[in-house]
C-alpha cells in the first residue's frame, strides 16, 4: 500500500478518521505504525495529502488528515479486455488502474472460456476491490470507469465508437504486420488498446475491430500472457507518445521541423 485511500464520508469535520478494517490491519501488522507516524493519504476520487497517526488502540487506528493537493491526472485512454482467467482478470484490472486508464471495458469474446463468465471475479464488488488495489499501488485516487459487456459484436457495432471518440485505436496481434513502434500515437493523443484472451481474438473479431478503425499491431513476434500484454503494450504506447511530445518540443526549441 503506497497510498492510504479514504472515502470522503470517513473524514470528520476536524479531519480525523478512524479505521478498523483491512487498511488498519495493514497499517498495524505490515507497516508497524505508531502515534506520530506520517502517511501518504488520498481521498477516493479527490485530493491527496498526509495523515498523522494519532492513536493505535487494538485493531483501530485514528488519523488526522490534511488533503489539499490535486490528485495525479488521469488520461483519456481505454483498455478493452476480453475476459481472461479470473485470477488474471484481477491482476489486469489492478495494472490498468495503476497505469492510469480512464476506462476499462471487459468483454466476452469467442475464445473466452464459458466458465469464466460466471466467475465471482466479474462481480462489481470484486472489480471495485481490484481498482482500489491499483490506486493504492500507484498513489492515484481517480478511479477508472469499468464496464462489463456481455457480447462482443453488439458492443463493437453499437457502442464502441461513441465510447472512444477520436482516440487512436490498436488491437494486439502477435501476427500483425505492423510493429507498435511504427504506429505510435501522436503527442497528447488518447489511445484505445484491445487485448484478447489467452488464445487472442479470432479473425472475425479482429476484422470487426479493423472496420472500426483499429490497427493490428505487435510488440515483438512472440505471444505474451494477457497480464504481460496489458502492461507491456500500454507502457510502450505511453512511452512512444511521450517521446513524440519530447521530440516535438526539442524541435520547437531548435526551430526545426518536427515531422508529421
Amino acid at each position: 500500500m503506497n497510498l492510504l485511500l479514504l472515502r470522503a464520508d470517513e473524514l470528520r469535520d476536524d479531519g480525523r478518521a478512524e479505521l478498523d478494517d483491512r487498511r488498519a490491519a495493514h497499517l498495524i501488522a505490515t507497516l508497524g505504525v505508531s502515534p506520530g507516524r506520517t502517511l501518504r493519504v488520498g481521498i477516493l476520487d479527490g485530493a491527496i495529502g498526509e495523515a498523522l497517526v494519532e492513536k493505535v488502540e487494538g485493531a483501530r487506528v485514528t488519523l488526522r488528515c490534511r488533503c489539499t493537493d490535486p490528485p495525479p491526472p488521469r488520461g483519456d485512454d481505454t483498455l478493452i479486455l476480453a475476459v481472461p482467467r479470473p485470477k488474471v482478470l484481477g491482476r489486469c484490472i489492478e495494472t490498468a488502474t495503476a497505469l492510469g486508464f480512464a476506462r476499462i471495458v471487459i468483454v466476452r469474446s469467442w475464445f473466452t472460456d464459458k466458465s469464466h463468465l460466471s466467475s465471482a471475479a466479474l462481480r462489481e464488488a470484486r472489480l471495485d476491490a481490484r481498482v482500489l488495489a491499483g490506486l493504492e499501488q500507484s498513489r492515484r485516487t481517480l478511479r477508472p470507469a469499468v464496464h462489463v459487456e456481455a457480447l462482443f459484436r453488439p458492443f463493437v457495432e453499437d457502442r464502441l465508437d461513441a465510447l472512444l471518440g477520436a482516440a487512436r485505436r490498436y488491437s494486439a496481434d502477435p501476427d500483425a504486420p505492423i510493429d507498435l513502434v511504427d504506429a505510435a500515437p501522436r503527442r497528447d493523443e488518447a489511445f484505445a488498446l484491445a487485448i484478447g484472451p489467452e488464445r487472442g481474438f479470432n479473425e472475425f473479431e479482429l476484422g470487426l475491430l479493423d472496420a472500426h478503425g483499429f490497427c493490428r499491431v505487435h510488440a515483438g513476434r512472440h505471444p505474451l500472457r494477457v497480464e504481460t500484454a496489458v502492461a507491456a503494450l500500454s507502457a510502450q504506447l505511453d512511452a512512444l507518445r511521450r517521446a513524440a511530445a519530447g521530440a516535438r518540443d526539442a524541435c520547437r526549441d531548435a526551430d526545426l521541423p518536427a515531422g508529421p
